[in-house]
């Protein structure tokens, strides 16, 4: 009798010890994905925190660009205690940056200088761990892609592309191959222009041939798809086609726009856009100031050296929020200077060079990026101005 119920105890205590074993499983689980759960829902308020961090600088720059007039006004009565300072030559738009780092913060300075400290009023400054952020661009600084609306805009677009592709002459991706790089250059054009006619450049001259790219897009297409006939959408449609490699894809992405620009801004214009179409406006004589084979022996082109002191003027104004031109005629007295390496005047075709350049802006681009805690999130937004209409919007 003693021995029975001694084994019904030890089953007893295997039942209970099961049970727990099995409880202290679910409960760890419980435990697991209750902590994932309130990790996820952490998360979702970083990330919603964040959103609107950034869209709070999104919509700062955007109305700071949309009210330019209201800004120069007040600018305009501060003006009158700095000796009559002309508003219209401060570009309100290169004032973004450190302006959203202000509201971000709540401390506003310039230059390193602490101007004004609102931290803690109401409507200034982002909470702990909080913050956003803004970068603006022009659009106007960037080679049109989609100015190709009659003879003479396809002719322009292809004397700046050619600048540019110039610039890199001696790099394996071209070969070496003049010939090549206007093949590329008029596939460009061809993709874009509504027309049905093939384009090609003969001696720098951009001209239509009857009879387009064939059926089915001939060689001006890749990876099977027709030439477009219409504007570019978007830049990623280089990558289409037909002899944009990769490695000349990345070289013109940043340096290219699909958007309502006009002329060339030459106060935003990337440097080797510049330098290409000061080049591509230099008779033969002038030449040897642009010649690429000098980099490729490691040795700086005149250009180079020219382009190094450009850069530097419009560096110290554009922290001075000024245009380092006010107008195209300034802009080209400027690469006068290069005539101190021919020791004669400089062959530049100063009125062609004019006709191209511009120094006003009509479209932006705004990033503004919001951070709470670890987690970023940014938006893209570009503004046309000319039109008070947001062209790109991405989240």
């Amino acid at each position: 009798m003693k021995g029975e119920w001694g084994g019904q105890r030890g089953v007893a205590l295997v039942v209970v010890l099961t049970a727990v074993a099995v409880l202290s499983v679910a409960v760890a689980e419980f435990s697991y994905n209750t902590k994932i759960h309130v990790g996820m829902t952490h998360h979702a308020q970083r990330e919603v925190q964040a959103y609107f961090a950034a869209r709070s600088g999104i919509m700062l720059a955007l109305f700071t660009l949309e009210a330019k007039e209201v800004v120069d006004k007040v600018l305009g009565m501060y003006a009158s205690f700095l000796g009559g300072m002309n508003t219209q030559q401060i570009e309100i738009w290169r004032a973004i940056e450190p302006l959203c780092q202000g509201f971000s913060s709540g401390k506003f300075s310039l230059y390193g200088m602490d101007l004004m400290d609102f931290h803690g009023l109401d409507g200034l400054g982002m909470p702990e761990g909080q913050e956003f952020s803004c970068e603006v661009g022009l659009e106007d600084g960037k080679i049109n892609l989609n100015g190709v609306n009659n003879t003479a805009d396809k002719q322009s677009l292809y004397t700046q592309l050619r600048g540019l592709f110039m610039q890199q002459f001696a790099s394996d991706a071209y070969n070496e191959n003049e010939r090549k790089v206007d093949e590329v250059i008029a596939a460009i054009i061809d993709w874009a222009d509504p027309d049905d006619n093939k384009t090609q450049v003969e001696q720098g001259i951009v001209i239509e041939s009857q009879g387009g790219a064939g059926e089915g897009g001939g060689r001006y297409s890749k990876y099977g798809y027709k030439v477009k006939n219409a504007k570019y959408d978007t830049v990623e449609e280089l990558r289409y086609v037909d002899g944009v490699t990769d490695g000349i894809y990345c070289l013109l992405k940043d340096k290219v726009t699909v958007y309502n620009t006009e002329k060339l801004n030459v106060n935003a214009a990337d440097l080797e856009v510049i330098k290409g179409l000061v080049c591509a406006h230099l008779a033969d004589a002038g030449k040897l100031l642009c010649n690429p084979q000098l980099r490729a022996s490691g040795l700086p082109a005149p250009i180079d050296i020219v382009g190094e002191y450009f850069e530097m003027c419009r560096q110290v104004k554009n922290k001075m929020f000024t245009p380092p031109f006010s107008s195209a005629k300034s802009f080209v007295s400027f690469f006068g200077k290069l005539s101190a390496f021919l020791g004669e005047e400089l062959p530049l075709d100063t009125a062609a060079l004019e006709k191209k350049v511009g120094t006003h802006g009509r479209v932006w681009r705004v990033t503004a990026k919001g951070k709470s805690g670890n987690v970023e999130r940014s938006i893209t937004a570009v503004l046309d101005t000319s039109t008070g209409k947001i062209s790109y919007w991405r989240e």
